[in-house]
């Protein structure tokens, strides 16, 4: 990844995070979304909401498919999500991506390494944040949202790096001069946690604005 597509996306993340800013004083639920969404069976959205205008979110990666598997999954831990989204300040479509590419929505996931639940929080990143049991959705959400949190600040809101700690873990990072570390499991996991956070907007605008899903969601 070349150092202008890295500047790029950084530039897009931030611009997304003043939409999510329009989106919330919208009222739009991300609960009601992400049920109503998760039992679509057609191509198109009749959505409820009407707008004076078009949600037009900037665009900082190409979009990964999202099942209907994935979807319901997402749907019954929606209200988890936005709880911690609200509460420790991170979008809700960053949360469902990395809990997309760490478990798939599976609660009970545990990696070769020993990372558990649905954001595959390690033992010792468990205890950071306070959380007893980490295959429980809700303590799991919360550890891990919170987190995010903490890397977005030490990181000054590079996605990106914060993504490449969440990883890695932290020191790794500053380790190799605040970059993306040589490591070819975070090389891969950065962009794989934007394509799934793209598509989410993707799919949540799709809904918003009253569009036809795109071609990554129709089975949603």
């Amino acid at each position: 990844m070349t150092e202008k597509v890295k500047k790029n996306i950084l530039s897009q993340y931030n611009k997304y995070l003043q939409y999510r800013k329009e989106v919330e004083r919208s009222g739009v639920s991300f609960t009601e979304e992400m049920n109503r969404l998760a039992h679509f069976k057609n191509k198109s959205i009749q959505h409820k909401h009407h707008f004076g205008r078009k949600f037009a979110p900037p665009r900082f990666s190409k979009p990964a498919n999202i099942t209907i598997t994935q979807a319901h999954r997402l749907a019954k831990y929606a209200p988890l999500i936005q709880e911690a989204a609200a509460k420790y300040n991170v979008p809700v479509e960053l949360i469902c991506g990395v809990i997309l590419q760490e478990s798939g929505g599976n609660p009970r996931a545990k990696s070769h390494a020993g990372a558990m639940g649905l954001m595959q929080l390690m033992p010792a990143t468990a205890k950071r944040f306070g959380v007893k049991d980490p295959y429980d959705p809700k303590q799991n959400i919360e550890g891990g949202t919170q987190y995010l949190s903490w890397l977005i600040e030490r990181f000054n809101g590079n996605i990106e790096l914060v993504l490449a700690a969440y990883n890695a873990g932290e020191a790794n990072v500053e380790k190799y001069g605040n970059k993306i570390p040589p490591i070819n499991e975070t090389q891969k996991y950065v962009p794989a946690v934007l394509s799934y956070t793209q598509a989410m907007i993707d799919i949540l605008i799709a809904a918003r604005n009253s569009e036809t899903l795109p071609s990554h969601a129709r089975k949603v």
